[in-house]
């Protein structure tokens, strides 16, 4: 309890300190000032099911919205969602990796087309995580170069506070934040946004919401998320999305839920999470 009332104090420091100096970094002007708006999702912790929201989420979105996805996970777990797009192309495109480490390619050139209309992607890569970033603004400088092309982009992060991620962090109009109502989700928020807080300190203000993931309405997570908006005064977003086994099915078939359970109340979820986070992202226009 006191932990998070430190973290909410610091947070309040940090807001007024950046509006006072009147803060702006060069190297993320990119977000305030792209027609793109970027989502990045995000946690210290693995196994919350951020691939999962990012596909399910960017297939929702992509109704309304020309939609470019990030893989930045170092399992590329979102890139073998389009394997059938990628075996399509008879050439092979720069991925991540290589366009974060030579800024001399192109970063149009490097987007696969997938199956799903409005979804481009960039191919993740497993060996992102050896790049050595000098800052957090190179990959908000390599997606700038296509900011006019898409209205969304979605970066699916690896659960880690490495500088990579931090440049996903930096860039983002909205970061998500999925996270499982079990005994360890106190602890780990409080985590989170500790690493938040200290990259505010950097870069100015970042806008982040909470999501709950794999609901299963039990007693215990009624009670843990109580105390979560309750007593810790958490940004949580109104949607959660309930546990379906139909997800995984429908993973396996590298289908986002809607082409394979379009009737199931998870997939009222997802709908529901997009129209919130279009919400989010429209109240935003004319800042």
């Amino acid at each position: 309890m006191h932990q998070a009332i430190s973290n909410y104090i610091r947070l309040i420091e940090i807001k007024i300190t950046n509006i006072a100096r009147g803060w702006r970094c060069d190297g993320i002007r990119h977000r305030k000032e792209s027609m793109m708006k970027i989502i990045t999702i995000w946690n210290l912790k693995g196994g919350t099911g951020k691939t999962t929201t990012t596909f399910n989420l960017a297939a929702n979105l992509a109704k309304d919205n020309k939609m470019l996805l990030l893989d930045l996970d170092m399992q590329a777990n979102l890139t073998s969602f389009f394997d059938i797009d990628t075996k399509k192309y008879k050439t092979n495109k720069p991925d991540i990796s290589a366009l974060l480490a030579d800024d001399s390619l192109n970063v149009s050139k490097s987007i696969y087309h997938s199956r799903i209309d409005n979804i481009d992607y960039i191919k993740g890569s497993n060996d992102v995580m050896r790049l050595h970033l000098e800052d957090i603004s190179v990959l908000g400088s390599r997606l700038s170069e296509i900011s006019q092309e898409y209205d969304i982009c979605i970066i699916d992060c690896h659960p880690d506070a490495s500088i990579l991620s931090e440049n996903a962090l930096a860039i983002a109009d909205l970061v998500l934040i999925p996270i499982n109502l079990d005994g360890f989700s106190r602890d780990n928020l409080n985590l989170v946004i500790k690493e938040i807080i200290d990259l505010e300190a950097k870069c100015g203000e970042i806008n982040f919401k909470i999501l709950v993931n794999k609901l299963k309405n039990l007693r215990s997570q009624r009670l843990v998320y109580k105390d979560l908006a309750e007593n810790h005064d958490y940004p949580m977003l109104e949607t959660s999305v309930s546990e379906y086994s139909g997800i995984q099915s429908a993973l396996l078939r590298h289908k986002p839920l809607y082409m394979h359970r379009s009737k199931s109340l998870v997939n009222e979820d997802y709908t529901d999470l997009a129209n919130e986070v279009s919400d989010i992202l429209n109240g935003m226009e004319g800042r």
